[in-house]
């Protein structure tokens, strides 16, 4: 049978430039509601306050844990710029998912995470979510943990 190069082998082969994002410590970006908050609205933004540095890789499985809450209830997890707060990608780690019923789930849909792709970030990028479809209730817990590969 024959062997293939990986992308990494392949890279060097070539005489490429190799980022070392392939192997190393892994870390998990915790995000979570307060324990105490008045709830948001439809479009309300959620900013976590964690911020990943430029050079990190996002990894999979990202993990969704929410109390049960407003029906038709949805949040999507983006990456913006942590001084502008503009947006980078709306969706980049969690597309629109319901949160209204409690669950704990692995929920790998973010434009960023999808089909295999591999995703470095090109500059600093605060993790933050928006509400759609429903306003989230007082005192939902939620909690999103993103894994990533450290620069």
């Amino acid at each position: 049978m024959a062997e293939i190069n990986g992308r990494f082998p392949a890279e060097v082969a070539a005489g490429r430039k190799v980022l070392f994002d392939s192997q190393g410590e892994t870390s998990v970006a915790v995000c979570e509601m307060p324990l105490v908050h008045a709830g948001a609205a439809i479009a309300d933004t959620v900013g976590f306050g964690v911020v990943l540095k430029k050079g990190v890789r996002l990894l999979c499985p990202v993990t969704l844990s929410n109390g049960a809450g407003t029906v038709s209830c949805t949040l999507a997890v983006g990456l913006r710029n942590p001084v502008t707060k503009v947006a980078i990608d709306a969706t980049a780690i969690l597309a629109a998912t319901a949160i209204n019923a409690a669950q704990t789930i692995q929920a790998n849909t973010g434009t960023k995470l999808t089909a295999g792709q591999r995703y470095v970030l090109d500059q600093d990028a605060e993790i933050y979510g928006t509400v759609a479809g429903a306003a989230i209730p007082a005192n939902q817990v939620i909690r999103i943990e993103v894994p990533f590969l450290g620069a």
